[in-house]
């Protein structure tokens, strides 16, 4: 790691503040500030090669027409340096980023990227800077990512009005989701007077107000580095970032001043109560579909410690199912689970806390608010005990000190915690340092009731409180596009002849400019000579722990091990098999042991980070016809807390309790409404899912234990009644009989090689004590392609559209071309067809040499068939060769940059576990490597004139939109209708 700067020390335009070691986490924090503009920068040095770096403004919109979003969108789409489209996603398929996204949030937006190539990070840099601080902002990007007027036909004039955009599209999905709503209705009256009251998103119906003049004004006034937060983090050279920022940004600008301070809230001297509402379908059924929220703000962000204790005190009352808050709500029977964003949230100026329950009917709404009420009141009175204080500051110093990273990177983690205090307050600090805290906290648990008056303090005696209850509404949607429609008709009751003849003539030059050949060369990119030659093999060993084969896989955990065991549940009744994501759901959350699953909860919150099942499939690598069915079962704990993990696993293996009537009732109802309100951001996945279970015997299990068969399944489980539910106990207790034994079980450790020794005495305790069992695999059922064309019925006012083609086995040889060419689909044809032209959120294509399948998807898509014709056209498109070699190379780099992304230490050992169970080799992987490096265009044609276009026949489409748009489609679809179905 590069020598570590002095305090005083100026370097590039900076200076040196504040040099702060983060022993807990292995990492030096280094404070720093632009002299000239006063940009801040924080940089955290440390050995990890994953290297990011992101550039933050504080962004604070006064009006809900989604300015820093569709800005956030625009900024991307060309620069002063880079005059081309659409630089970001161009930048996507030329690099071997390990993340690259743009975020807005309520009052900042963020630019962040992370890369393990030294040449890429600085390419990306210099594309981000030039990006945020000099884009063009043309008017007709504007109208491509916000909005724009435009005809249904956009050449004739004579067809209806429409709004059309890429922001408007998606903030259009992300409105009918209640789960997303609920927090945005809660702000908007939780913070009557600052930025928090507005959806920095947009809303659908102002998103049409925003002008173009209007977005240039707010990157004018907000986009200037004197509103700037640098971070960046990892093993490279503080002092070359600092070279690149100040030559390629800050040298070309003044110290500003301007205003984007977000002032303390104005406080209520009453609590209120409000509804709001959020559309479904005319035919849904309208009870239990309700969310009941009370929320109250409480301290400042600026108070490092009271967040530290309101964090705490938040798990305290929330973090398990033994809390007294989560047990009250859920024991009230008011509803089925808590209700989305419940807990303590430090992201704002003046920070909130939550709790309710969704599920629920509108008239509980004063119950519910008097069952926190009153359970607050209860728990200020009687306190926690010492041992539960522990056990959360355990699970909190946990949380602290594990490295994440498997679905985004560690970096961006530490720069989301540390991000609001320090735009806000200027301290970088104490989100990362939590030791100065803790001890102070403990000196307070000594002095008196300190959870108890922080109770009274910031909840009860708090008068700054809402109670939200969002409901559903079966005329919303209607009422909502009969405004739109009105709207139009008014604008084009009011257009000239000029007017008409401009509208189809900006449409014309729009489609040009996206359909038109781009020189890209000024953009900087890579060689294929960048990748690396080869995958990093993880290494492990293997011993006998008492009759069983162990693997063990050193990684720097930082103190935790981590646990994880196969079991092979192709042995279970088959009738047993679709309820095996069920049994997952539960086995954690009951009792065990004869303790029941409070005790179960808090033994698992004191003395573990936490213990998951799970269901997973794995393809034979060599024949997808070939699979492993597993429920896999991870634990972690700190390495001095191993007895206590593996303890609890012997207690849930050997004597599970499924004999709760109340709890299962009660993890049925959660389970059912957390895939009821996954729909609507996850339609892609399961229409995808649903379309592949068709094609492959393995997809058609990972539908049932995981698509809309699972959400079928779960909605009638949990409406069985007392006797239909003691039989449905009876079956996990007859699944954990079959599964939990040691002749089903593999497993692996994944820690500090040192520490090695002090886990294996407590796991070969664990292993001793497994029951055997003989049993006989159960030959799996028959399975027949059938290719479907399906539609599912959903409250969504946009389409998920999928269509997936059965192809090879991962060591075919045609696996590695098929990567490539779904990158090269995606980027070079799909993005633009059905993003840039079609208006939706994203049109995308993958390719899965596990699985065999490949896949066609759009995102929250304003069109059904549009999309369907465009996946043909676009298979014809590759099958033709209508690509540059250039574009090859791109769809080259794109899927090592997926191949290679890192992962955690404890995720890089539950891979490699996973790919030793299923056969996966090293030298398969690497072969797979030669096999996409020797990818060329007549491989491309020949792979999709074989896979796309003459599989075609053998393909299945899956299409999940509102009914209306699916019985639209089919009107126009003709003998290629879909058969529509209900969820």
């Amino acid at each position: 790691m590069p020598e570590t700067p002095r305090v005083g020390e100026r370097l590039h335009g900076f200076e040196i503040l504040n040099v702060t070691p983060l022993r807990e986490i292995n990492i030096t924090l280094v404070e720093l500030r632009h002299l000239v503009t006063g940009a801040r920068m924080v940089h955290l040095a440390n050995e990890d090669p994953n290297n990011l770096f992101a550039v933050g403004l504080r962004t604070t919109p006064q009006d809900s027409t989604g300015v820093a979003h569709i800005l956030e969108h625009t900024v991307l789409c060309g620069s002063r340096r880079f005059p081309v489209r659409d630089p970001f996603f161009s930048m996507l398929r030329r690099s071997l980023n390990t993340f690259m996204n743009a975020l807005t949030s309520s009052d900042w937006t963020l630019y962040p990227f992370a890369s393990m190539n030294q040449k890429d990070f600085y390419n990306l840099m210099d594309i981000y800077l030039d990006a945020v601080f000099f884009p063009r902002l043309s008017e007709m990007n504007f109208r491509q990512e916000g909005h724009r007027l435009e005809f249904a036909d956009p050449l004739d004039s004579n067809s209806s009005l429409e709004f059309k955009g890429v922001v408007y599209n998606e903030m259009k999905g992300a409105m009918a989701d209640p789960s997303s709503l609920l927090g945005r209705r809660l702000n908007r009256h939780l913070f009557p007077t600052q930025t928090y009251h507005h959806n920095s998103g947009g809303e659908p119906d102002e998103i049409p107000d925003l002008t173009h003049e209007a977005l240039v004004d707010f990157h004018r006034h907000y986009y200037h580095p004197s509103n700037a937060w640098f971070f960046t983090y990892g093993n490279l050279p503080l002092e070359q970032h600092l070279e690149m920022i100040e030559e390629r940004a800050l040298a070309h600008f003044e110290a500003r001043s301007l205003a984007s301070e977000v002032l303390p809230e104005q406080r209520f001297e009453e609590p209120r109560r409000v509804t709001e509402t959020f559309p479904v379908a005319a035919d849904e059924p309208l009870t239990q579909r309700s969310m009941v929220q009370v929320a109250w703000l409480t301290c400042d962000i600026a108070d490092g410690f009271e967040r530290l204790a309101l964090d705490l005190l938040s798990i305290l009352l929330l973090g398990n199912p033994a809390a007294p808050l989560y047990k009250a709500l859920l024991d009230s029977r008011l509803g089925s689970n808590l209700a989305p964003g419940s807990g303590y949230h430090d992201d704002y100026r003046t920070t909130l806390f939550a709790a309710g329950l969704q599920g629920t009917d509108p008239e509980h709404a004063e119950a519910i608010e008097k069952v926190v009420l009153e359970t607050l009141e209860e728990v200020a009175r009687r306190g926690f005990s010492r041992e539960r204080i522990e056990g959360v500051i355990h699970r909190f110093e946990f949380g602290h000190r594990e490295v994440t990273g498997d679905s985004y990177p560690y970096a961006l983690m530490l720069c989301m915690r540390l991000l609001g205090p320090w735009m806000h307050c200027g301290d970088a600090v104490s989100a990362l340092r939590i030791s100065t805290h803790l001890e102070r906290l403990r000196k307070e648990l000594e002095a008196g009731p300190f959870f108890e008056n922080l109770i009274r303090r910031q909840l009860l005696d708090n008068p700054h409180r809402v109670t939200l209850t969002l409901r559903p509404d079966p005329e919303q949607k209607r009422r909502e596009e009969q405004q739109t429609a009105e709207r139009l008709a008014a604008i084009q009751a009011t257009l000239t002849a000029q007017d008409r003849q401009r509208l189809v003539e900006e449409a014309r030059l729009l489609k040009e400019v996206q359909e038109a050949e781009e020189d890209l060369s000024c953009l900087p990119s890579l060689e294929l000579s960048d990748i690396p030659a080869e995958e990093p093999a993880v290494p492990s060993t293997s011993s006998t722990e008492s009759g069983l084969c162990v693997q063990w896989f050193a990684q720097p955990t930082n103190g935790i091990g981590y646990f994880i065991a196969h079991l092979d549940a192709s042995a279970l009744d088959p009738e047993h098999q679709p309820y095996l994501p069920l049994f997952c759901s539960l086995l954690t959350q009951i009792g065990a042991a004869g303790l029941n699953y409070m005790e179960m909860a808090e033994r698992i919150e004191a003395g573990t980070g936490g213990i998951a099942a799970s269901t997973e499939i794995l393809e034979d690598p060599r024949d997808t016809s070939r699979f492993q069915a597993l429920v896999q079962i991870r634990g972690k704990a700190l390495v001095r807390n191993q007895d206590k993990l593996f303890g609890i696993l012997s207690d849930i293996f050997a004597a599970p309790d499924f004999s709760d009537r109340d709890r299962l009732r009660t993890v049925l109802g959660q389970i059912k409404t957390t895939l009821e309100n996954s729909i609507p951001s996850s339609g892609h996945s399961y229409a995808a899912r649903a379309a592949a279970a068709r094609l492959s015997p393995a997809a058609r299990l990972r539908e049932t234990w995981s698509g809309l068969e699972l959400i079928g399944l779960t909605k009638k489980t949990a409406e069985l009644k007392d006797e239909a539910l003691d039989e449905f106990a009876g079956r996990m207790q007859a699944i954990a009989a079959a599964l939990l034994r040691r002749n089903q079980l593999s497993c692996a450790l994944v820690a500090e090689e040192r520490d090695f020794e002090k886990i294996r005495p407590a796991l070969n305790t664990f292993l001793a004590g497994l029951a055997p069992q003989a049993t006989e695999p159960v030959a799996p059922p028959t399975f027949n392609p059938q290719p479907v064309r399906l539609g599912w019925i959903a409250s969504v006012p946009v389409s998920f559209v999928t269509r997936v083609f059965p192809t090879v086995p991962f060591t075919h040889a045609d696996s590695g071309g098929l990567l490539v060419l779904a990158k090269l689909l995606r980027a070079s044809y799909l993005h633009r067809e059905i993003r840039e032209k079609g208006g939706a959120y994203g049109g995308m294509s993958s390719a899965n040499p596990e699985t065999g399948l490949m896949s066609l998807l759009s995102y929250r898509d304003p069109h059904l068939v549009r999309t369907l014709r465009v996946y043909d056209e676009a298979a014809h498109w590759a099958a033709a060769g209508r690509f540059s070699d250039q574009e090859i190379k791109e769809a080259i780099l794109a899927v090592f940059s997926e191949l290679d992304r890192p992962l955690s230490p404890g995720g890089r050992g539950y891979r490699e576990f996973a790919n030793t169970r299923q056969g996966l080799t090293l030298e398969m992987r690497q072969d797979l490597r030669h096999k996409v490096l020797a990818t060329d265009r007549t491989a491309l044609q020949r792979l999709a004139q074989t896979y796309l276009v003459e599989g075609r026949a053998r393909s299945a489409v899956s299409v999940l939109a509102g009914e209306d748009l699916l019985r639209k489609a089919n009107a126009e679809l003709g003998g290629e209708g879909l058969e529509i179905r209900k969820i």
